[in-house]
């Protein structure tokens, strides 16, 4: 699980780093003509921009979940609840890695043929963690 972790913390924070370095802010790069695009973009909250300026609270909230998470992971032995925890955990570290350097959490990935908030390389690992856990506890629940 800790690699898996230190691989998404490492991909999230190399494509934040190379659209905070390679892109001006607002500039839209296409990627499928009316359906997705790389734009660079910054946020102070959370998903839809929700509790936008409240950085504290964000990362105290974030290390709270990731503490619980490394917690409750360290007793569990399936591998695919471990890998779903990886990618949350490192999903969650990822965002907050931006909010105490930052001030604020670098977006990228746009989908156009929908109005849908810009997200980011963290946010889709998180996604993934979150989806991965409620296939592992399916399966668990078919087993028993």
């Amino acid at each position: 699980m800790y690699w898996i972790i230190i691989l998404t913390l490492g991909v999230d924070q190399l494509f934040k780093y190379l659209v905070r370095n390679f892109m001006d802010y607002g500039q839209s790069i296409s990627i499928i003509n009316g359906f997705f695009q790389l734009t660079s973009h910054r946020n102070t909250g959370a998903a839809w921009g929700i509790f936008a300026g409240q950085k504290i609270f964000l990362i105290s909230f974030a290390i709270i979940v990731i503490v619980i998470g490394l917690i409750y992971c360290r007793k569990v032995t399936d591998k695919l609840t471990r890998i779903a925890f990886g990618f949350f955990i490192g999903g969650a570290v990822g965002n907050v890695v931006d909010r105490l350097f930052f001030g604020e959490v670098t977006d990228m990935f746009e989908i156009t043929f929908i109005n849908y908030p810009i997200f980011n390389t963290a946010d889709v690992f998180l996604v993934c963690g979150v989806i991965l856990f409620f296939i592992s506890t399916y399966k668990e629940k078919i087993r028993e």
